[in-house]
């Protein structure tokens, strides 16, 4: 397989010992890799970065550490914005300096997908014999976290459609696009994914600010759009297919059950400002009107909000018991972050409807007590679970990032699709969409007909991952 290659080299005045102590120290001045954030260089471990991508500009990434030798090597996969590898070198020079010697290693596929993404090229070259299947997700911006487990779980899924005879004796091929947690660069990724050659279908796992763009841009190009995410009601069309929990089901018995827990009744709501925290916003008001409790105020702030204190102070104000904060990837860390260091926390309980494995490890500490209802958590006891997780841990390695509730739902809607196409008997939207109403695919989620969601489990945020608390049913019609 081709790749980039870029190296840099360097003679430093500090000793190997000192320079490795300094990575991940969160200083800016250290420049964007010694300046990174690591709380540990354990194999494994989650590494934040900010990257250069030049002329003054730059973008938050994450990486993991795969190798570590003190005072002499580390090595970094990366996951966002895009994947490749990070090699560190610390050599020992005579006059008690170092040489400092760093290489950058993407492979070709995914300069593919950056390439589209600047809008070089188109999104792939397929072949005759290979069926494209779109990924739209979110590889940066806000939503960024989530998309490295998103991207490895719909290549496990599509990995083992074709390990199994592919789809109807043809191969399936994934074509990833990247939204950036932007519904205008969704809509430019989504037109290139629609202008792919045969493009089968479209699975979305992003937020519904995008969907609101790019749902029509399928239907417009008769295209199967599968959305995966908890998100809102929007506008129904056959070709649209929806998989994720919705705000009423994930609220109706989970608030209850908290106020039960806490002995409190005064509520705060706040999140992103766009449809689906607004919509969360309105269930919550619902829920908590049925059980006699107060809304104390709300507080919507745009996404990639970085200071979250109005609003925190504003939630101290209140003397609130419970908050219902739906915050969107990189926005929740930072929210809940600083929530959890102004002290509130041990006074005030958080429910977080997208609270999952993948957030739960960026927060740390601070994620402690949260608590959220979806239909997938990474501890789910289940044999089905366990063979995924396995599965996953051995295409991906000890160094890949968590399975999250939104990667997993991606895992099960692209199996879905693959087991309606069977069952009508081609790729094309009739016949998926007539093998949808009478297939299904039996994976870790408790699921019906279509994917739909049988049972939401209530899952709490530990110092060691997300406790499984108990199993709920759906509420019924999505509101």
């Amino acid at each position: 397989m081709a790749e980039l290659v870029l190296r840099s080299e360097a003679r430093l005045e500090a000793c190997p010992g000192e320079l490795f102590a300094l990575f991940g120290s969160g200083d800016p001045s250290l420049g964007w890799l010694f300046g990174s954030e690591a709380e540990t260089l354990r194999p494994g471990a989650l590494v934040r970065l900010t990257l250069p991508l030049g002329e003054g500009a730059w973008v938050a990434g994450t990486a993991r550490v795969q190798r570590c030798m003190p005072g002499r090597r580390i090595d970094l996969v990366h996951e966002a914005p895009w994947a490749g590898r990070v090699v560190c070198h610390l050599d020992a020079l005579s006059d008690g300096g170092t040489r400092l010697r760093i290489r950058v290693t993407i492979d070709d596929r995914e300069l593919v997908r950056l390439g589209a993404d600047f809008g070089l090229h188109s999104c792939a070259d397929v072949e005759e014999w290979e069926i494209p299947l779109g990924l739209l997700t979110s590889l940066s911006g806000s939503a960024g976290i989530l998309g490295r487990s998103t991207v490895n779980c719909a290549q496990l899924a599509v990995d083992e459609i074709n390990a199994d005879g592919g789809m109807l004796g043809r191969e399936v091929r994934l074509v990833v696009a990247d939204d950036a947690t932007d519904p205008g660069v969704g809509a430019i990724a989504m037109r290139r994914l629609c202008r792919v050659s045969g493009m089968a279908a479209v699975v979305g796992m992003h937020s519904s600010a995008t969907y609101a763009a790019t749902s029509p841009m399928a239907v417009a190009n008769g295209i199967p759009y599968l959305y995966t995410p908890t998100s809102e009601a929007a506008a129904t069309h056959p070709l649209l297919v929806r998989f994720g929990e919705r705000p009423l089901d994930q609220l109706h018995r989970a608030l209850p059950l908290m106020a039960e827990a806490t002995g409190g009744t005064r509520w705060f709501l706040t999140g992103n400002d766009y449809s689906w925290p607004r919509a969360v916003g309105a269930a919550a008001r619902e829920v908590v009107d049925r059980m006699g409790g107060t809304v104390t105020g709300e507080g919507y702030v745009p996404l990639g909000t970085e200071d979250f204190g109005p609003v925190i102070a504003a939630i101290g104000d209140c003397g609130t018991d419970h908050i219902v904060s739906s915050f969107v990837g990189q926005d929740h860390v930072r929210f809940e972050s600083q929530f959890s260091a102004s002290g509130l926390r041990g006074t005030t309980r958080t429910f977080a409807p997208l609270m999952d494995d993948a957030v739960v490890e960026h927060l740390g500490p601070a994620a402690a007590g949260i608590w959220n209802a979806l239909g997938y958590f990474a501890a789910m006891d289940t044999s089905e679970n366990r063979a995924f997780l396995r599965r996953y841990r051995d295409r991906f390695g000890r160094c890949s990032p968590p399975v999250s509730a939104a990667a997993e739902g991606v895992y099960e809607a692209i199996h879905t699709w693959a087991s309606a196409c069977r069952s009508g008997g081609g790729v094309e939207p009739g016949a998926f969409l007539g093998g949808l109403r009478t297939s299904g695919f039996r994976g870790p989620r408790r699921c019906g007909r279509g994917g739909s969601l049988e049972s939401l489990l209530l899952g709490e945020a530990t110092p060691s991952g997300v406790k499984v608390l108990d199993e709920l049913p759906v509420a019924g019609p999505a509101p």
